[in-house]
């Protein structure tokens, strides 16, 4: 393994940081996702409609607190924002909403750049490497000619070793980043319709 490493040539140490970065942000986000963004499951959100249907405030912080949602720190922000024996600014809980949202959306996107940088870069890196082995095969056929092979066959195992090495990283990469982005938008519109709930059920 390490031989055919070798063979690739010094663009293979490229791919292996690149393989190495994207793997960091997979794990990492994978870890942040697993922990932090479950949703709100069915038992909570009714319990969550209960607290606030009786407007019992303090029940309700309690409630949003028992996870850690995006949607969570959201509603949570909303009810620590409304008292409700007053009547009901909506203008001013959109605006708290939003204004929550745009802290909650940077932690989901975090390093995503990163993960798409080795999504799209590593193929093209592999694609150097298929060019650079096709420059040394064919320097080698110049100065020696066609008649023997052999001498070839390190500029053509450059070739397809960066190339393959290319693709092995860069498909997994491109495949989780665009789950992670839907992953991301599916939270986003989570955040938007438990705010929007929210906000419905104190103008009745």
């Amino acid at each position: 393994m390490i031989e055919i490493f070798k063979s690739g040539g010094m663009l293979m140490y490229g791919i292996l940081l690149l393989s190495i970065l994207g793997t960091t942000v997979i794990i990492e986000r994978f870890v942040y996702f697993l922990k932090n963004e479950k949703g709100i499951k069915n038992q909570l959100k009714a319990q969550l409609e209960e607290a606030i249907t009786s407007k019992d405030k303090e029940l309700a912080i309690s409630l949003c607190e028992s996870g850690n949602s995006s949607s969570l720190k959201v509603l949570k922000e909303l009810i620590l924002e409304h008292d409700f024996d007053e009547k009901v600014d909506i203008e001013y809980l959109e605006e708290k909403a939003r204004e929550r949202a745009l802290i909650e959306i940077p932690k989901l996107e975090n390093h995503m750049w990163l993960l798409g940088v080795v999504a799209h870069v590593t193929p093209l890196v592999g694609l150097l490497g298929t060019v650079s082995g096709m420059i040394v095969a064919f320097r080698v056929i110049a100065v020696v000619g066609s008649g023997k092979p052999e001498m070839l066959a390190d500029g053509i195992s450059q070739a397809l070793i960066t190339t393959a090495a290319g693709l092995t990283v860069a498909i997994p990469a491109l495949i989780l980043y665009n789950y992670y982005n839907k992953k991301i938008d599916h939270v986003v519109n989570e955040i938007e319709r438990t705010a929007v709930e929210f906000i419905n059920s104190l103008r009745k």
